[in-house]
């Protein structure tokens, strides 16, 4: 074999090995504990870190969002073209999923350098359709509510020509919304752990309420009858002047009576200020 026939061999074999690198990798969801990983339109993914490692300045990588059913629908329109095509122009996002469409959509994840192989790359994550219903031929839209879906990594170059792909990822089927009037909010629907609670929070509850209205029935009641103790009627009725008369003076006039205004003194004592009948007089 001649020198020049090893050098087209060697070539040859260096594009194989360099266009073929990325088939290996198939896009999986991503490995972290996340809430949400799947909703009904949206899907978390491992990022493609170490997918592509090859030298390629300029390139960037791109997610081919698709139902599951139109993964030969891409693959055709890629493998029929006659020559180097914008991938991106195929099927822009606002239309992608309406019923005359190609059911797919590419969107960006990120230039080649920024997904090196790295130790803590299992730490990150890129969500499909964080952009919602945008508006963007190559934005990153939610995906069609309940369907089955499936992605593809692809690298381009600075002309947005493909350079290597990853495999297609397993179908994966997003989550369906549920009908609020659907949902069964009766008793039935309730769990035992869930109904002991419920019942030991009303008893609580209505204890709570009545050592409430105790306490508060022993508070009035306790002022009012403070209240009358300290009336000033009940004070002044209480009060009375005691008649003390000496015994050697008994039944006689009175020493201590000013006769000069023993009128008026009558005036003053009546029932009112003399004590009460019942009360006996003291006497020394």
């Amino acid at each position: 074999m001649n020198t020049n026939a090893m050098i087209r061999l060697m070539s040859l074999l260096s594009i194989w090995m360099w266009t073929g690198q990325g088939q290996t990798f198939q896009p999986q969801l991503s490995p972290i504990d996340l809430q949400g990983k799947i909703t009904s339109n949206t899907v978390i993914l491992k990022p493609p870190y170490c997918v592509f490692d090859q030298a390629c300045v300029g390139c960037e990588i791109w997610l081919v969002a698709a139902l599951s059913s139109a993964n030969t629908t891409f693959d055709a329109q890629v493998a029929n073209s006659a020559q180097p095509f914008n991938v991106l122009n195929l099927s822009p996002y606002p239309t992608a999923f309406d019923a005359s469409s190609l059911n797919f959509f590419v969107t960006k994840v990120g230039p080649l350098a920024g997904f090196p192989c790295n130790p803590t790359s299992n730490d990150l994550y890129f969500r499909v359709g964080a952009e919602g219903k945008c508006t963007g031929a190559n934005c990153n839209g939610i995906l069609p509510d309940g369907s089955i879906v499936s992605f593809k990594y692809l690298l381009l170059d600075v002309d947005n020509k493909i350079v290597n792909s990853s495999n297609w990822s397993d179908s994966i089927p997003l989550k369906t919304k549920q009908n609020p009037d659907s949902i069964n909010a009766g008793l039935r629907a309730r769990s035992g752990a869930m109904v002991v609670i419920i019942t030991i929070l009303c008893v609580a509850a209505a204890l709570l309420l009545l050592l409430f209205f105790i306490m508060l029935c022993v508070a009035y009641c306790g002022k009012k009858d403070k209240s009358q103790a300290t009336s000033p009627m009940r004070v002044m009725n209480s009060i009375r002047i005691p008649r003390y008369d000496i015994h050697s003076l008994r039944g006689g006039a009175h020493p201590y009576d000013n006769q000069g205004f023993m009128s008026e003194v009558k005036n003053y004592s009546t029932s009112e200020t003399l004590p009460k009948s019942g009360i006996q007089t003291q006497k020394l």
